[in-house]
């Protein structure tokens, strides 16, 4: 089964996030990475969760694993 896709595409910056939390960096990590406040990333974060309808930053990584939006390694 293929994995849910969202209905509204994720952003530029979305999908950087995304990368950044799937590899297990921090919302204060991704920060400072991105050079953006924590209230950002979290605001991102929230967003990704809301269209990948998960509830959590695991299943955020596990998301972005499955449709190989990052790859292991």
């Amino acid at each position: 089964m293929a994995p849910f896709q969202p209905i509204d595409p994720l952003t530029e910056r979305e999908e950087e996030v995304l990368s950044l939390v799937a590899r297990g960096q921090t919302n204060a990590e991704i920060a400072t990475e991105l050079f953006v406040g924590l209230s950002t990333v979290k605001t991102h974060v929230a967003s990704l969760m809301t269209k990948l309808g998960v509830r959590n930053r695991v299943e955020v990584a596990v998301w972005a694993y499955d449709t190989r939006r990052v790859r292991a390694g």
